[in-house]
């Protein structure tokens, strides 16, 4: 193969780790979620982020997949045969069936709302990965690989330097008639967080974590590699620019995983590391002092690690469940108390009220107002009141200081009237360690809590590529009401091995996870005593530990379009690298010269043999 087709089949990988992260770009579209009584009845949204970096990743598949075909067929040259990606064929496999077999096969094929990571793009994933693995087999083509992916990453440094500095690109004019298409007037954009608040352009400061946890790890492996100084100058500028950018984005993962990270480096490389003291010391001061520079100025950071240690118990919410069948009845503080009506010919509206073994509850009733205030002690301030609403008869129920709002169905059982002017069933899901989850991981552990439990309908199969938002308890009100949050919905669980083991099966996650742990234990086994006397082992161990620190974020973070391509482009890179590496050590069998004098694979010539003939 040439040296120019050989780079040309590059350029797929190129654009996944320059261009596709920078894609922001506005669309407009209707979530088809108002078949849902959960969700709004407004069903148009806008996203800038996601949608069309989603697309940018199943036509660069597709490309692959046609690329990959071709060489095959041509015998340019043969597929190199792995067995570390049969794990990987095995989750592609379980998440393809869990999306075929799925009740919500729509959002399967076509992406769901604010997420857009279909089948298709998880697929997309896979291949992606299969093909780095291919086509990168020599130092010139990892190097060719790097050098772009530098310069995507000084574009992403400049916006999110800008952004700390509180100039954001994507909300100044220039910026906004670029990702609207010059149709910026007819738009009320409102895309930045907080001013000085990270986000880049992978659409939350959340991903700016895993964004950097694949980055930083290569930069100071190419800081490494390098032996000019201008290159070493380069690097160091963009590791100060990358930890400025993670700092500003408020984010503790990134923070927890590169601390994680930096224990399996020491563990492993303490010997090497004191040697190379000469530069780890510096590093680790100047690191030190733009920590401490930039917690001077925002303290963000550091309240938030500070309630993860002093958050006082979490109280229990008076109200814990609220069910909606036969009967209204309102678990307060442990006591349960029963409401019901019925309209009668005369248009008298009939109100009970009971406990849970069944006997009435005294009350008072006001005529005028039409209100029953119930005089018991286990329930204060309860009241109960026939209203009009929407020329509807409906109660008001007045519970630990909130209304709520109820009617009988067709159907004989009751419904809440939710924020979005719709009637709904309540739901009560099961939840786990909720206090604990909840108290030390905040508003992820509340949504773990009623995640885990989801992972028993996902023994065999998952729910279906992206249709977390559809099976996720979004109907839990009473939670809702007492987080404040009627009018959210969860469309993620925070976690990528949640994500998959939800979405993808049980099987398709343990899959992922010995994808993963194969590469890692080889790639430790390859560089734990490694020389790193040249560039190859010096990137192999970056690769190694950038997923690594990626990863570890992803148990706080979900998978995203707008970073886990660049993730699947670095494993298939790893894979190959290691394997160049193992080629490398490995011992050359010795030169053979035949008895004509050349050298090649006939018989060695022996000590003392007879001279040639003239």
């Amino acid at each position: 193969m040439n040296k120019k087709k050989s780079t040309g089949y590059l350029i797929p990988l190129i654009l996944l780790l320059t261009v596709v992260p920078l894609i922001v770009y506005m669309y407009k579209y209707e979530t088809g979620l108002v078949q849902f009584d959960w969700s709004s009845l407004l069903d148009e949204k806008y996203d800038f982020f996601m949608y069309y970096k989603a697309i940018a990743v199943i036509i660069i598949g597709a490309v692959m997949c046609i690329l990959l075909a071709y060489r095959y067929k041509t015998k340019q040259k043969q597929f190199k045969l792995c067995y570390e990606f049969i794990p990987l064929v095995v989750y592609a496999g379980f998440t393809v069936l869990s999306s075929v077999f799925s009740q919500y096969r729509y959002y399967s094929f076509h992406g769901a709302s604010e997420v857009f990571e279909s089948l298709w793009v998880l697929l997309g994933y896979c291949v992606i990965a299969f093909y780095a693995y291919q086509f990168v087999n020599t130092f010139e083509e990892l190097d060719c690989i790097m050098e772009w992916m530098t310069i995507g990453l000084i574009v992403m440094l400049a916006l999110g330097v800008g952004q700390a500095l509180g100039y954001d690109f994507f909300v100044s004019d220039i910026g906004k008639e670029i990702i609207t298409g010059g149709l910026s007037k007819h738009y009320q954009l409102d895309l930045n967080f907080e001013k000085g608040r990270v986000f880049l352009s992978v659409y939350n400061p959340n991903y700016v974590a895993s964004y950097f946890s694949l980055m930083i790890p290569m930069e100071i492996a190419l800081f490494i590699r390098h032996k000019k100084w201008y290159f070493k100058a380069l690097y160091a500028v963009m590791l100060i620019a990358s930890l400025i950018c993670l700092l500003a984005s408020g984010n503790r993962s990134g923070i927890v995983a590169f601390a994680v990270t930096g224990i399996v480096v020491v563990l492993l490389f303490f010997k090497k590391i004191l040697k190379a003291w000469k530069f780890v010391l510096p590093a680790a001061v100047v690191a030190g002092v733009i920590f401490a520079m930039f917690l001077s100025r925002n303290d963000l950071i550091v309240e938030k690690f500070v309630r993860l240690f002093t958050a006082p118990p979490i109280p229990d919410d008076a109200i814990s469940q609220i069910v909606t069948e036969e009967d209204i009845a309102i678990t307060y503080q442990g006591e349960v108390c029963h409401i019901s009506y019925d309209v009668e010919e005369d248009g008298f509206i009939n109100i009970a009220i009971s406990d849970d073994a069944g006997q009435t509850l005294n009350s008072t009733f006001n005529e005028n107002e039409y209100i029953y205030t119930v005089e018991d002690e286990r329930f204060p301030g309860f009241s109960v009141q026939a209203v009009n609403l929407n020329e509807e008869i409906v109660l008001n129920v007045l519970a630990d200081n909130i209304n709520w709002y109820f009617k009988k169905g067709d159907d004989g059982t009751y419904y809440y009237y939710t924020i979005f002017g719709r009637w709904d069933k309540i739901s009560n899901p099961p939840r786990v360690a909720e206090k604990f989850l909840e108290r030390t991981f905040e508003e992820r552990g509340t949504i773990w809590s009623k995640t885990i439990p989801m992972l028993k309908n996902s023994i065999l199969f998952g729910t279906g590529a992206d249709t977390y938002t559809v099976t996720y308890p979004q109907d839990d009100y009473v939670r809702k009401v007492y987080d404040g949050a009627q009018q959210s919905l969860d469309v993620k669980p925070h976690c990528f091995y949640l994500q998959v083991g939800v979405q993808s099966g049980i099987p398709a996650l343990f899959a992922i996870l010995v994808f993963y742990i194969w590469y890692f234990v080889t790639g430790v086994k390859l560089y734990r005593d490694a020389s790193f006397a040249d560039g190859m082992e010096v990137l192999g161990a970056g690769l190694m530990f950038a997923t690594f620190t990626y990863m570890v974020v992803s148990v706080l973070n979900d998978s995203t379009v707008t970073v886990a391509p660049i993730f699947w482009v670095m494993m298939g890179l790893g894979i190959s690298v290691n394997e160049m590496v193992k080629r490398k050590k490995e011992p050359q069998p010795e030169p053979q010269i035949q008895e004509n004098g050349k050298s090649g694979q006939g018989k060695k010539a022996k000590a003392g043999s007879k001279k040639t003939k003239r």
